[in-house]
Formats: structure tokens, C-alpha cells, sequence
């Protein structure tokens, strides 16, 4: 049961170029999404300049997306997500937000869906390539 890294959600916009590749990955079997990518998405969104109503909008269509296919969002945020976080980010030399995410993955079952390669440096854990 894989848990969907940020790119996923920016790419189920119609106009982005993977959308075809992140429609065919929702029904991968388990997939779930993290709060913590769930999160990072409107972080992006605020500083990409979206205001509040749009990003209203984008939360929402991303929402029914999960409620129309039936994917579970998981609650990781808890405080040893945090230390694994950082652990990450210093060892592996993630992102902060990758590293976040790669946390989540790990406290869930994992596995990530995503094509970033710099989650494949992170010990235990398993990426699933979106195409």
C-alpha cells in the first residue's frame, strides 16, 4: 500500500504532461495519501502566488478525485515523523519536504509513488514509478 508523493497530486491536473501516467497510478492497489504530501501541495500552491480562492478550488477538485476512486488519506504528522524527517534530510540529503514524505512513506508501508529518484538514496524504502 504505496502512499502518493506531492507530484502526484500536481499531475492529476488535466494540463500537466503526466496526467494520463497519474490517472492510471490511482488504481494502483492501497494507494494512499499523506497528509504530509497533502500539505506540501498547498504550501507549493501559496508560493506559486495561488490565492486562497484557487487554492480552495484545487484542494476541493483534489478531494473529490480521492472520494470518486476510493483513496484513503493517512494522518502521519505526529512527532517521531518529525525526528524520522530529519534524519532523513541530514543522512540522505532530501528535501525537506522529500525527506517529510519519505517519513510518511516509511511509518505507512514503505512504498512511495513517485519519480523522483532522490527517494531510491532512502534505506527501506521502495519506489513505485508513476509510468
Amino acid at each position: 500500500m504505496p502512499v502518493a508523493d506531492t507530484e502526484l497530486l500536481f499531475a492529476l491536473n488535466p494540463l500537466d504532461k503526466k496526467h494520463g501516467e497519474a490517472m492510471k497510478s490511482l488504481s494502483l492497489k492501497g494507494l494512499k495519501i499523506p497528509d504530509t504530501a497533502i500539505f506540501e501541495f498547498q504550501i507549493v500552491l501559496r508560493a506559486r502566488g495561488r490565492n486562497t480562492k484557487e487554492i480552495a478550488s484545487a484542494m476541493t477538485a483534489i478531494k473529490q478525485i480521492f472520494e470518486s476512486r476510493k483513496l484513503k488519506e493517512v494522518c502521519t504528522m505526529k512527532s517521531n515523523l518529525f525526528i524520522r524527517q530529519a534524519e532523513i534530510e541530514e543522512k540522505q540529503g532530501l528535501s525537506y519536504f522529500d525527506s517529510l514524505i519519505a517519513a510518511s512513506a516509511l511509518a505507512v508501508d514503505s512504498a512511495i509513488l513517485s519519480d523522483d529518484s532522490a527517494f531510491d538514496r532512502v534505506q527501506g524504502l521502495k519506489r513505485i514509478p508513476l509510468g
